[in-house]
């Protein structure tokens, strides 16, 4: 029995149940017989202490007495004894313990008993080796897992109100500002649980003993931002230190976005707006946008304060409606009465309202009292956005970021709309708090509004600042980024939802529509003469209908100033071209852009793109068509892994099919591999006269939503002909019809931009027919497509199914027992075969 408790054995028994009481009890046995730790039982320990985790979880579970038990037994105090006795492996062994039992807890039963007899508390406070790494991430792990246990019925098993004693939160504040950003978001959470709950002595204590916290947390926010710009001030833009910037900014805005989570709690409602704008958003981010006073004074740049200003809106885009149902009606009005603080002081404040500064002190940052300057009429702030969007600077650096303000300001969905109507700036009232935005529709759900802010105006002077960008864009020596430009036109849509006045809808509509035929006239000196225009073209459009902006994630991204090379890893449209090709393709981003917005203006819609040759329908994998007119060549594709496949190679106007014969009916195939005869690459085999090398690209394509994939390889393969002479008329064929179809996509370009192609080609129509779905002889009816069939034709196939109405469209349903076929011949006449099954 000795060695069975432990005694003298390096391991516990091991009964076949080990979810059971009397387990428990066989280690309840093992703690008293262990209760001192020596060498040779610490493992044995470790082991007993997992053990007991498990059957504690089993039994929340499955039955009540295996708590009842360890409550009788008193086993959490053997828990102490041993974490008094051991400050390496054990404690963190016991750490784990703990956090997995209280973490897998569902019961409340169970969770009471644990917590009775104050020993958590006494666990809390225990003086743990926090040098070791292990030791100190799971005691901050098992406190995070105690906060999310909070509510007004635990809150007083952690708070002692008759010694004014709260150890989960003290313990916690001594880690706010570790080194480890893990430790440092886990207390945030802490302090997030506990403020919220409900409790009035709690809430009175955490007042006072979050105090300095709160200072220190707003004093952090300013060193972070100070830091920031530092970096940004002397970083090239390149990837190493965009990775650098990224930690950085997500540190940032991971502490705007608490921040803004106290700012709705009632705990800390009386303290932390004021400090927040007494500490942060007057003297740095609004003092860095009037004129420099004082030599020693901290300024950020503009770029950078006008970042943090927008991330502090974007982070602080609640809904005012929601929260007054869930929140305090005071805590609602403090979270709001900080956004129209600094909102009303961006907007209609001078220089006056700037009484203090930050300045360097050693290696710390102080903030310091400054004498107030006179008053003036000067909306100082309010006149730097404006400045932002200055088309004399030599680049887009900061008209971006002044985009992104006030794109802010018309996100934020606090009750801030009777604050823009008076600045002159339209507001929508929402219901929900979509913000997403598509080209396909409206920058704001429509469905969500709930009514218009009077008046429903915009200052002039921010749409003669919108509108000069787009005029920029349309410049030759043009230094704007696109997506620049897109966020420009998204800002012009937000206002345009409001403002519903002729006189601007034309205004905006003439501007876009003269830009627009810039980009045209540029344009069309490319089409005909580059080679590579309609890969430019085709592969511009599919990222723009993919790549729709999202300052949330793309923001930190353009804070280092603007680059021109590829080598800096950012997209095209998120910097400046470089070479011939990419100013080609800015010139197509461009384009794009305001031909959307031209089209919303004009209220026309899309129809011309994506681009499409005639009526043909396309044919997929899986089709069956008719191959009777075709002219088929044999083949073996050979792939890259030696994988051999026998097919027949027919082509169309646009595509390279590779088929499959039909089993079940004659002059029938299965498609089984369709690519663009545009996108087909092919060359000879010098050691092999029967074989073509073939590649065939795939158009760029979204695999996952905003996911945006380049074109790759469809198919790598060599095919082998049965002699050199089909060999030469499948390189013939392919090597014409690939000519064809890029000659009738560059015909769809000029067209769409009203330009004359040159060397233009004639369409033809497709030599087969196409059935949808499965093969002919099915049961179930499958659609049938006949291409290119003129009336008389159509007449004549009436003439044997009169049951058919005149105005039918060119297809026909065909079932498992007729099928009805057209055929053109070249005497114009037509044919008709009744085939029974």
């Amino acid at each position: 029995m000795l060695r069975r408790l432990g005694g003298s054995s390096n391991s516990l028994w091991r009964p076949k149940n080990p979810h059971s009481l009397e387990y428990l009890k066989y280690l309840h046995g093992v703690l008293v017989k262990n209760d001192k730790v020596v060498e040779s039982n610490r493992k044995v320990l470790v082991e007993a202490l997992r053990a007991i985790a498990e059957i504690l979880i089993w039994g929340d579970q499955n039955d009540s007495k295996v708590f009842d038990f360890f409550l009788e037994r008193q086993m959490l105090s053997y828990f102490l004894q041993i974490m008094k006795q051991d400050g390496g492996s054990l404690n963190v062994q016991l750490l784990q313990t703990l956090n997995i039992l209280f973490e897998n807890i569902r019961h409340e039963t169970s969770l009471y008993f644990l917590l009775s007899n104050n020993h958590v508390n006494s666990i809390i406070t225990h003086n743990f080796d926090f040098n070791n790494e292990e030791i100190m991430a799971y005691y901050i792990s098992f406190m995070k897992t105690l906060s999310f246990k909070l509510n007004p019925s635990t809150i007083h098993f952690f708070f002692n109100e008759a010694t004014d004693e709260f150890p989960l939160l003290t313990e916690s504040l001594k880690f706010f500002d570790s080194s480890e950003s893990m430790v440092r978001i886990a207390v945030r959470n802490i302090v997030l649980n506990i403020v919220r709950v409900d409790d009035a002595a709690m809430t009175k204590f955490v007042k006072g003993a979050t105090k300095s916290y709160l200072y220190d947390l707003v004093d952090s926010l300013v060193a972070q931002a100070i830091e920031l710009d530092t970096f940004v001030r002397s970083a090239e833009n390149v990837i190493a230190n965009r990775e650098r910037l990224r930690d950085k900014v997500d540190d940032l805005v991971d502490l705007l976005h608490y921040v803004g989570e106290l700012l709705e709690v009632e705990a800390m409602a009386e303290s932390l707006p004021d400090l927040v704008s007494s500490r942060f958003l007057i003297p740095l981010l609004l003092n860095s946008l009037a004129p420099r006073r004082h030599n020693h004074a901290i300024l950020l740049t503009p770029v950078s304060s006008f970042f943090f200003f927008a991330q502090f809106l974007l982070v602080s885009t609640f809904d005012i409606n929601f929260l007054s149902n869930v929140l305090s009606f005071a805590v609602v009005i403090s979270h709001h009465d900080t956004i129209q603080t600094f909102l009303s002081a961006f907007l209609f404040e001078d220089a006056s309202i700037l009484a203090s500064h930050w300045v360097r002190d050693d290696d710390t940052y102080s903030l310091q009292p400054v004498e107030r300057p006179p008053r003036s009429n000067a909306r100082v702030f309010f006149d730097a956005l404006l400045c932002a969007f200055d088309s004399s600077k030599n680049d887009d650096y900061l008209s971006f970021y002044g985009l992104m303000l006030i794109y802010a300001m018309f996100q934020n969905k606090g009750n801030v709309g009777e604050l823009l109507s008076a600045a002159n700036l339209p507001a929508l009232k929402r219901r929900s708090s979509s913000s997403s935005h598509s080209r396909s529709g409206p920058l704001v759900n429509v469905s969500s509004v709930d009514s218009m802010d009077s008046p429903t105006t915009c200052d002039e002077r921010i749409i003669e600042a919108l509108l000069s960008i787009v005029e920029a864009a349309g410049n030759d020596d043009s230094r704007l980024r696109p997506i620049t430009l897109e966020l420009a036109c998204l800002v012009l849509r937000q206002i345009l939802l409001v403002v519903d006045h002729d006189q601007m809808h034309s205004l905006i509509g003439n501007k876009a529509s003269h830009v627009l035929t810039r980009f045209i006239d540029r344009l069309g000196l490319y089409v005909n003469s580059e080679n590579l225009f309609l890969e430019w073209f085709e592969d511009e459009y599919a990222e723009f209908e993919v790549n729709h902006i999202k300052l949330e994630t793309i923001g930190y991204e353009m804070l280092l100033p603007p680059c021109n090379t590829a080598m800096s890893g950012l997209a095209l449209h998120k910097r400046l071209p470089s070479g011939f090709e990419e100013r080609i393709r800015t010139i197509i981003q461009f384009y794009f852009h305001i031909r959307k917005l031209a089209k919303d203006m004009s209220g026309e819609t899309e129809t011309e793109l994506p681009l499409k040759v005639g009526n043909n329908v396309a044919v997929e994998v899986g089709d069956c068509i008719n191959l009777n007119n075709s002219d088929l060549l044999s083949c073996v594709v050979v792939l890259n892994k030696n994988e051999r496949l026998s097919r027949f190679l027919v082509t169309d106007r646009l595509q390279l099919i590779l088929v499959e014969p039909d089993s079940r009916k004659a002059g029938w195939a299965i498609v089984r591999f369709v690519g663009l005869l545009q996108d087909t690459q092919i060359t000879g085999d010098p050691s092999d006269s029967r074989s073509l090398h073939v590649v065939v690209e795939g158009q760029p394509t979204r695999q996952r939503a905003h996911i945006f994939e380049k074109r790759q390889a469809l198919l790598t393969a060599r095919f082998v002909f049965d002699d050199h002479i089909r060999c030469m008329a499948a390189k013939q064929r392919l090597t014409k019809g690939r000519q064809t179809a890029r000659g009738l996509k560059l015909q769809a370009i000029c067209d769409l931009l009203g330009v004359p192609r040159i060397g233009s080609t004639s369409p033809r129509a497709n030599p087969f027919r196409i059935v949808k779905g499965c093969a002919p002889g099915s049961v179930r009816k499958q659609v049938i497509w006949l291409p290119n069939y003129d009336a008389e034709i159509i007449a004549k196939f009436h003439e044997f199914n009169p049951r058919r109405s005149a105005t039918a469209p060119a297809f026909e349903f065909i079932d498992g027992w007729s099928e009805a076929c057209l055929k053109s011949e070249a005497h114009g006449g037509c044919r008709h075969r009744l085939s029974q099954n």
